[in-house]
């Protein structure tokens, strides 16, 4: 049975150092994309901002934050920073354009 652990544990530390080093290059694809002048419909930028997304979730899961606690805590964010009338919020209305799509999710 200690074997077991032990080899759980291997493939715990495999796995999270994985998705670290894909959100580390998914970054470095989004800065290289923002920089070539990509556009809104371009298929790279969604992909790379979907696994970003995505790799954050699961990163959290290994780290033992549930997927609702993280949407949990995207809500929390969310409304502090309309609270604070954010720039992002002053200047676009982002801020409450996601809380309705999130709130739309549920």
């Amino acid at each position: 049975m200690r074997l077991d652990k032990s080899s759980d544990i291997t493939k715990n530390v495999k796995i999270m150092e994985w998705m670290k080093t894909e959100l580390i290059l998914s970054l470095g694809d989004l800065f290289n994309l923002i920089f070539k002048g990509v556009k809104p419909l371009d298929e790279a930028l969604q992909d790379t901002l979907a696994n970003i997304i995505m790799i954050t979730y699961l990163l959290g899961k290994r780290l033992g934050i549930s997927f609702t606690e993280i949407d949990y805590k995207v809500k929390e964010k969310i409304k502090i920073g309309i609270d604070e009338n954010h720039s992002v919020e002053s200047w676009y209305g982002d801020l409450s354009n996601l809380k309705k799509h999130m709130d739309n999710k549920e």
